[in-house]
C-alpha cells in the first residue's frame, strides 16, 4: 500500500519538476519601439518614437485581401501618486487607417494629419512611415516640477471590416491583425 502511494507521489513530483524545466519558445514582439524619447517643445511635453513592425506579413496579407485595418495607438500620461491611484493628466488616441484601393491597386495609409499612397506595399517603405512619430502630450503648465510621471502606450492593429454583431456574438475571438503591445515609461519632471 505504501509502495503504490510512494509511486504516485514520485510520479507527481517528476511531472511537476519537468513542467518547470519546459522551455517556452521565445518570440519577438509583433510591434516594437525604437528611439523612444520624451522632450519639451513649444511649451508642451512631447513623446517621440518610431514603431518597428515585426509582423509585416500579417498586415500585408490583410491589406492584399482587401481588408480595411487600423493601427490604434493609445497614449496616457499619468502623475504617479503614492497613496492614491495615479492621476490622469492626458489621454490621446491616434488611429492610422490602412486600406487597398482595389481599382488602382494602390495602398492608402491615412494618418490623422496626412494621407500617404504607396504603389507597392514593401516593408522598407511601410516602416519609413512609422519613423519619428511626434505626439504632443500636455502643456508644461499642467505638470508639477519634481514629480514622477508615467507614460503608458498601447498599440494594436485591428480589422475594421468585422461587423459589430459578429464581434458581440463571438466575443471570445480576437479580431486583432497584430495583438496589442503595451509599453510603460516612468520619468521625473
Amino acid at each position: 500500500m505504501y509502495r503504490s502511494l510512494f509511486k504516485y507521489i514520485l510520479v507527481f513530483f517528476v511531472f511537476t519538476g519537468m513542467s518547470f524545466l519546459h522551455v517556452y519558445e521565445s518570440r519577438a514582439q509583433p510591434l516594437d519601439f525604437s528611439s523612444f524619447l520624451i522632450d519639451t517643445q513649444e511649451d508642451y511635453l512631447v513623446a517621440m518614437f518610431s514603431i518597428d513592425i515585426e509582423e509585416f506579413e500579417k498586415i500585408q496579407k490583410a491589406l492584399h485581401d482587401g481588408n480595411k485595418i487600423s493601427m490604434i495607438c493609445t497614449i496616457k500620461l499619468k502623475r504617479h501618486r503614492t497613496l492614491f491611484w495615479n492621476k490622469n493628466i492626458q489621454e490621446k488616441t491616434i488611429e492610422v487607417d490602412m486600406a487597398k484601393d482595389l481599382l488602382s491597386e494602390e495602398y492608402m495609409i491615412k494618418f490623422p494629419d496626412k494621407t500617404y499612397t504607396l504603389k507597392k506595399l514593401q516593408e522598407d517603405s511601410f516602416d519609413a512611415l512609422f519613423e519619428n512619430i511626434s505626439i504632443k502630450l500636455a502643456p508644461l503648465e499642467e505638470l508639477m516640477p519634481q514629480r514622477d510621471y508615467k507614460l503608458h502606450i498601447g498599440i494594436r492593429v485591428i480589422s475594421k471590416d468585422v461587423p459589430q454583431w459578429i464581434k458581440s456574438t463571438l466575443f471570445f475571438l480576437s479580431w486583432d491583425v497584430v495583438p496589442e503591445v503595451r509599453y510603460e515609461k516612468e520619468f521625473s519632471f
